[in-house]
């Protein structure tokens, strides 16, 4: 990290306490959410969005970005009915808009965790209607990656801790880390074009119980022993197609 990085974050933790977990978006913290994958870190990164689109108002509108940031923390969240200003200091701040006193003097705030847990559940249930755990991926299986260039070649080195993120090698010796919903399993004859330049140590290195990734050679020999055999190959949704006789030989 940077060592104006370091030092805005020791002014935060002086204010409020140094955190027991720090999660960040790819940076090399202990906790990170997955790369090119911003659901994983949601509330984050809507908070940024939230402060971005209101800066960008006050610019527009000419008003003092002090007094705007004044009033995002003094809103209540929704599902809540606690601006964020009360769940930190158990009081509403004062404002540009008139408020009596009483308002302004701290309240004993109950069962604020227990309420959030409750939004978070109802969230998550209305989510998992329309969404489906993706199989689990092993050491040693051929995917493709979901990138900018479009859908590239690799193999699954080892699943990391952090929930559906794995840790996988291209064939030009790259080692990535993706979330599970960019990678797509495929058949291992769709590898018998495509040159695998792993390095022998790494993937044991990194995993002791990972397994030696198909190579070149071995996939091409697979591929070619299994269409004489029974004259189908696979497709990368894992679909057999039939070979025409014609093509066999």
């Amino acid at each position: 990290l940077s060592y104006s990085v370091i030092q805005k974050m020791k002014s935060v933790f002086a204010r409020h306490g140094i955190p027991k977990e720090i999660v960040s978006d790819h940076v090399p913290f202990l906790t990170y959410s997955s790369p090119g994958f911003p659901s994983s870190n949601g509330m984050a990164e809507r908070a940024i969005k939230t402060v971005k689109h209101a800066l960008k108002k006050a610019i527009q509108t000419g008003t003092d970005p002090h007094l705007v940031l004044l009033s995002l923390r003094d809103t209540p969240v929704t599902g809540l009915n606690l601006s964020p200003a009360q769940m930190l200091m158990r009081r509403v701040l004062r404002s540009t808009l008139p408020c009596t006193s009483n308002v302004l003097k701290q309240s004993t705030l109950r069962n604020v965790p227990d309420k959030v847990r409750e939004m978070q559940t109802k969230q998550k249930l209305h989510f998992d209607q329309h969404a489906r755990p993706l199989p689990v991926l092993s050491p040693g299986d051929t995917v493709n990656i979901q990138t900018q260039r479009g859908w590239e070649p690799a193999v699954i080195v080892h699943q990391r801790e952090e929930p559906r993120s794995y840790s996988m090698q291209t064939p030009s010796g790259d080692t990535l880390r993706r979330n599970r919903r960019h990678l797509r399993k495929i058949h291992p004859s769709l590898f018998k074009d495509t040159v695998m330049n792993l390095d022998p140590d790494g993937l044991s290195s990194q995993n002791p119980e990972s397994v030696e990734p198909p190579t070149c050679d071995s996939l091409q020999e697979s591929f070619s022993e299994n269409l004489d055999k029974t004259g189908f190959y696979h497709t990368c949704s894992g679909r057999a197609v039939r070979c025409p006789a014609r093509y066999r030989d």
